[in-house]
């Protein structure tokens, strides 16, 4: 959405291809919303996660190829933007009809982002046909560059943030840690849990909620598993802002990230940071003292951590710290500047 929105800005006409076989989540209306953005709705499948998979992906996307041939040739389009390293129908097209292609990864090489090896000599020879690649970090693009092993045009875009208004913490007399994000293995819950479990037994007054279960199913499961003093879980929320609003501090010990939203997010609203070394945010984030970065891996470390920032000032400090700093990188801007240059010059 923030690239279709900086692209309009400059007076270029958007189309937006969006998948028909998935169900729509608000998107196209979004879109639609938006004067001077047209939009597509034709049946394409993004890449799996083994060679086999995917081939049989692009032999799917085939008969919406041919479609969007003869659109880009009727449309005279001068540049094909694909949003995500598994989207491959953009690449394709963009390859028969020798148009710029712009391609943005937000994954990363890791197999808990769904990346097989396998893929390999595809995605070399996909790379071969894009003009720009677009990473996240400078982290991603060198173990994408080391996994493919082939020399590629690349820019580093950081992500936009969107606007989360920072005010006056709720008051409450314990102290809160909060989670937010999907319950997969990556984000690395079981754990957090354990080590507030720990941290919870010499500090009787603090809570961890757990934001994030898609229905109430997946909550019941997961309490079911972790029936334990001060953890409680919570349905996803799209009311962000109102959740970093009434934590003290929020724990992201994601087993890899490959840039840290919800934590950026949480700076910005104000509040004390404890995220994965594993993130593309030690790229712009300073350890101790505008957030504290520890191993995935490393149980003691968080409690520690916990236990440190159990201290108001030391908490304080760095939640002060932490936005300051989000302010004055002006990620937005940035991001809206530099997809304006690639797309619409």
């Amino acid at each position: 959405m923030q690239a279709v929105t900086a692209c309009v800005a400059t007076g270029a006409r958007v189309t937006v291809v969006v998948p028909s076989i998935v169900p729509d989540e608000g998107l196209e209306n979004a879109l639609r919303a938006i004067r001077g953005v047209q939009t597509i709705s034709l049946p394409y499948r993004a890449a799996g996660i083994h060679r086999l998979r995917t081939w049989l992906v692009c032999l799917y996307n085939i008969p919406t190829l041919l479609r969007l041939k003869q659109f880009v040739r009727r449309e005279n389009v001068d540049v094909i933007y694909s949003n995500s390293a598994v989207t491959v129908l953009g690449v394709e097209l963009a390859h028969r009809t020798g148009v710029r292609h712009v391609w943005h990864w937000h994954e990363t090489v890791s197999p808990l982002y769904g990346w097989h090896g396998s893929l390999r000599s595809l995605y070399r020879r996909l790379v071969s046909y894009t003009h720009t690649v677009l990473c996240v970090s400078h982290r991603q693009y060198e173990e994408w560059q080391a996994e493919l092993q082939i020399p590629f045009r690349a820019e580093v875009v950081y992500n936009p943030v969107q606007t989360i208004a920072s005010k006056e913490k709720i008051l409450h007399s314990t102290l809160r840690i909060g989670f937010m994000g999907q319950f997969e293995q990556r984000k690395n819950i079981p754990m957090l849990i354990r080590a507030f479990s720990r941290f919870h037994r010499e500090n009787p007054q603090s809570e961890l909620w757990i934001c994030g279960a898609k229905d109430e199913g997946e909550k019941a499961r997961w309490e079911a598993m972790y029936d334990i003093p001060g953890v409680y879980f919570k349905l996803h929320t799209s009311d962000v802002s109102s959740f970093y609003h009434t934590i003290d501090i929020l724990a992201l010990p994601s087993l890899y990230e490959s840039w840290g939203l919800v934590a950026v997010e949480a700076m910005q609203a104000g509040v004390c940071v404890i995220l994965t070394s594993e993130s593309a945010l030690s790229e712009l984030y300073t350890h101790g003292e505008d957030c504290l970065f520890l191993s995935p891996e490393n149980e003691d470390a968080w409690v520690e951590a916990f236990d440190y920032c159990f201290d108001p000032t030391v908490r304080t400090k760095i939640a002060r710290n932490g936005q300051n700093r989000t302010k004055a990188l002006t990620f937005t801007e940035q991001f809206d500047q530099q997809i304006q240059t690639l797309l619409c010059e």
